[in-house]
């Protein structure tokens, strides 16, 4: 291959610093389903400004050179739709099960808010180069404008407080840190679209929700409702997104105008008119299939993380979601034994088959799919929660290339910003993938990401998530609970030493206690209770209790010392 320069053609060029020049790689053209092999594609002040073959350019100093020679470049991929004000937590949804006695919601609030960079940082670390979150609050709109410079944030599209039918118990009274706002007067609902807009939200986003038993005369009785907040939005230049999962609801608001639907239809088969009726609107689908799942099996008691989910999300999330059915197990257990039943296991189980076959119909109709996981509600992790989607969209009868769509272009238009996001073209912000392996072969390959490029500067993903010792400690009790030995050796140096309190040496490096350890996936009913832990620095002090061995729990002590990202020395007290 014949040695390439760079000559750029612009003024403004030549004193400014290109912040990266992938070389001779595959551009994977989303847009139309096409591989542009051995191109050369350049990103300058976060956007693209070049994508060729065979030109000579003059690059600028300090400009960072990839070579793509064998691999992929993707554009960054889409979750449209997610909520921070969730933390995927058992405590994040008190209106679902209420659990304040144990964690108040205002702490939860507090610790999500404090949380957003973590979530941020992981989404990015796996390839999420944009986030849309339909449905947040007047705060958390404003904590958003904080990283939008930020280079290790995906680009954030955010709506405000969502316009709402219906407001749970647990969120009245929250003020601003209120993710709902009643709709109650058509000149109401026009003033809390207004309300928005000096907050720049992104989007205006309306709950359909139907509380009548009637669901057809419910629905209709809020249409003009609806109707008013999808015509002053599109006054203002704002897009609507709507949750509707009843055909009825979902139909009324794509005929009044709504751009957007972010979940399935999933109480009845949609018609083929339904599918052209969206294809003919031009109206983008969220199929968010797994999410309430994901509520049957964390309140059944049957979730089990998958190592990516233990690696990747927050591990405290993880953690409320291992304990249940801690810390009430006198709720939980109603919880358990009602999504046990055979009733909702046989309601549970249409749903499902019916978004199923909703989605197949909706793409083979040329509707717009996008890719979203309603990441935050309860076991619907943030950022690792994506893949698990995508494996359901693919046994939807979904092929790779269409899988990419929903991912990249299509999430932008969503939010109707194509033009500016979504795929690699030029004058586009450059998110975009390196991949290690073709991604058109199998979703496997979307996990091999050489860098990320955000924002037009280039990340190795390791980079991006800074895991502390407490953060470290808890991932590795989280896979013990989990019962997986992969993800609990992970958070260990390579050549840990383990000692009995003292000094007293048990084994050194993750060879021997990966064969001291093998109990960890055969041992019935093992979990480990943390009673009390205290940071002092690098240093995490644990106090257990073990279940597993015997009908009595073991009590110890085990004191972590973390160096250079990893736990170097682990010390036990029994």
């Amino acid at each position: 291959m014949r040695l390439i320069t760079l000559l750029f053609l612009f003024i403004s060029w030549q004193t400014s610093s290109a912040q990266v020049l992938i070389k001779n790689v595959n551009v994977i053209d989303v847009e139309n389903k096409k591989v542009l092999a051995g191109y050369n594609v350049v990103a300058l002040e976060g956007k693209i400004i070049s994508i060729d073959k065979d030109k000579t350019y003059k690059l600028p100093p300090g400009t960072e050179v990839i070579d793509g020679s064998g691999k992929y470049l993707v554009p960054g991929f889409t979750d449209a739709h997610v909520h921070f004000f969730q933390s995927g937590g058992l405590f994040t949804r008190p209106d679902v099960i209420d659990l304040r006695k144990y964690q108040s919601y205002e702490k939860e609030l507090k610790w999500v808010h404090a949380n957003m960079e973590d979530f941020l940082r992981r989404y990015t670390s796996i390839g999420i180069t944009s986030v849309i979150d339909v449905g947040a609050s007047y705060n958390f709109l404003q904590q958003r404008d904080s990283f939008v410079h930020k280079t290790f944030a995906p680009l954030i599209r955010m709506t405000g407080p969502l316009l709402t039918t219906y407001v749970p118990g647990p969120y009245k009274d929250l003020d601003k840190e209120s993710p709902f706002e009643m709709m109650l007067t058509e000149e109401g609902v026009r003033q809390s679209v207004r309300n928005q807009l000096p907050l720049h939200t992104d989007f205006i986003k309306i709950w359909y929700i139907v509380t009548d038993a009637d669901i057809e005369k419910g629905a209709r009785k809020n249409l003009p409702l609806v109707k008013a907040v999808i015509d002053e939005a599109h006054k203002n230049k704002l897009r609507v997104a709507v949750h509707a999962t009843e055909r009825i609801t979902a139909q009324l608001a794509v005929e009044a105008g709504a751009d957007f639907l972010v979940h399935s239809v999933d109480d009845e088969l949609i018609s083929n008119e339904f599918a052209q009726l969206l294809k003919k609107n031009k109206t983008v689908l969220c199929p968010t299939l797994v999410v309430m799942g994901n509520y049957g099996k964390v309140l059944g008691d049957q979730y089990q993380f998958s190592t990516d989910e233990l690696t990747v999300a927050n591990p405290t999330t993880i953690a409320s979601i291992l304990d249940y059915p801690l810390p009430d197990t006198a709720i939980a257990v109603r919880y358990i034994n009602a999504m046990a039943s055979p009733q909702q296991k046989a309601k549970d189980q249409q749903a499902d088959s019916i978004m199923q076959a909703n989605l197949k119909i909706l793409v083979d109709a040329g509707v717009i799919i996008a890719t979203g996981t309603d990441a935050g509600n309860i076991g619907t992790q943030h950022a690792s929660s994506y893949f698990e989607e995508l494996k359901a969209m693919k046994a939807a009868g979904m092929t790779i290339w269409q899988l990419l769509e929903a991912s990249t272009i299509n999430g932008a238009k969503a939010v109707g910003q194509e033009n500016e996001w979504g795929s690699i073209a030029n004058n586009k912000w450059a998110n975009m993938l390196v991949l290690s392996a073709n991604p058109l072969d199998n979703l496997s390959n979307w996990h091999k990401i050489d860098w990320v490029i955000n924002k037009g500067v280039p990340l190795k993903p390791s980079s991006l998530i800074t895991d502390t010792p407490e953060m470290l400690v808890q991932q590795q009790l989280n896979a013990y609970n989990a019962h997986d030995l992969e993800a609990f050796l992970a958070p260990y140096a390579e050549d840990v030493e383990i000692y009995m309190f003292p000094d007293k040496p048990e084994m050194k490096g993750k060879t021997e206690m990966r064969k001291a350890y093998q109990f960890v996936t055969q041992t019935p009913g093992l979990y480990c209770r943390l009673v009390n832990r205290i940071v002092q620095g690098n240093m995490v002090i644990d106090e257990e209790e073990v279940w597993g061995f015997g009908d009595k729990p073991v009590h110890a002590v085990a004191m972590y010392l973390v160096e250079k990202g990893k736990i170097r020395k682990v010390y036990f007290k029994q």
